[in-house]
């Protein structure tokens, strides 16, 4: 009966890790993104364009572990860890596409 009660207690808080994973961007990490891609991509598009396509890219990777944007932003993640931040950041593109 006791182990119970404590599978009770535990298993939510277990089940809640792999959430508080998937938090947020690192401290200073966000802008420091934003720093590089509106200028990058204000050339090809416009600066207005350029903010709105980057922070949705932003938004899109910003469901990563945080260990995992720290390495993107280091320059530091494997190809596949950089390919799938790409398809994500193209998502927006895409988005952007089917709005006009």
């Amino acid at each position: 009966m006791r182990l119970n009660r404590l599978f009770a207690v535990v298993a939510p808080i277990v089940l809640l890790l792999p959430l508080a994973a998937h938090a947020e961007w690192p401290k200073g990490e966000r802008e420091k993104y934003m720093s590089q891609c509106v200028p990058a991509a204000a050339q090809k598009i416009g600066e207005a364009a350029a903010k709105a396509h980057c922070a949705c890219g932003a938004d899109a990777i910003k469901s990563f572990p945080a260990s995992d944007i720290q390495a993107l932003m280091d320059n530091k993640a494997s190809d596949a860890m950089k390919q799938k931040a790409f398809d994500q950041i193209a998502a927006c593109k895409a988005g952007n596409k089917a709005k006009k």
